[in-house]
């Protein structure tokens, strides 16, 4: 793998940025911690907890890796995909993005703070989840995780596509590998926790009191990206 300085400002920097904007949106957590609190809730049996949470993130890493491919796939056949104009946008969407998540990914009112989702979206993530009993349907929910949340996603996702397009070989496919894999690691996360035996009311109780800064964090990183392409990709830093 090409560790060079220009592949690491150019290349890996800013697609490790990406994969970490992805990693601190709540939603796909969010529904993983209740999928999981439900059913110890109901005495399921712990094996049968894992197989269904380990179910819920096969479906939401297939949904990114699916999403990535797709992009790449997409913007390998369009010629302006490599230039400046096109990273320029790329650059402005991830600036406008970050700056409504910093904004708009939580709203507050009388119950406290509630994900951005549409009200009647967030009651039928929330029944599904609590009536998943199959893996088929734990996975179907962690693929409709990623789908509902594309609207934030989508930036990050294409961004991170059009970087990998610059890599070449072996190469490319340990990158998209490594890129879906970072975005997964709070679920991930959650996974070991669950499996340790410890209590998901604990983490529950940390995301509650960080949710701000994970909020702010993801837009301010975000940002951060998009001026870094317009600097690098477009101004020639």
């Amino acid at each position: 793998m090409d560790f060079s300085i220009a592949i690491l400002m150019n290349t890996w920097l800013p697609l490790v940025v990406a994969a970490l904007v992805q990693a601190s949106f709540a939603l796909g957590v969010s529904m993983l911690t209740l999928l999981s609190g439900h059913l110890l809730s109901i005495e399921k049996s712990s094996a049968r907890v894992h197989r269904l949470s380990a179910s819920y993130i096969f479906g939401f890493f297939l949904a990114i890796l699916s999403s990535v491919i797709g992009s790449m796939y997409i913007l390998s056949h369009l010629d302006f995909a490599s230039s400046d104009k096109f990273w320029a946008v790329l650059a402005g969407m991830a600036v406008g993005i970050g700056a409504t998540v910093v904004l708009f990914y939580y709203r507050w009112d009388k119950r406290g703070t509630e994900l951005w989702l549409p009200r009647r979206a967030a009651t039928y993530l929330h029944g599904r989840t609590k009536a998943t009993r199959s893996g088929f349907e734990a996975f179907v929910l962690g693929v409709g995780a990623v789908v509902a949340e594309l609207v934030f996603l989508a930036v990050p996702i294409i961004i991170a596509a059009n970087l990998l397009l610059g890599l070449k070989g072996l190469t490319q496919i340990l990158s998209v590998i490594i890129y879906t894999f970072i975005t997964i690691i709070p679920l991930l996360a959650l996974f070991f926790f669950n499996a340790r035996g410890r209590r998901i009311s604990l983490f529950v109780k940390w995301r509650e009191k960080n949710k701000k800064f994970l909020q702010v964090a993801a837009g301010a990183l975000l940002i951060i990206l998009g001026f870094y392409l317009l600097t690098y990709k477009t101004l020639g830093g």
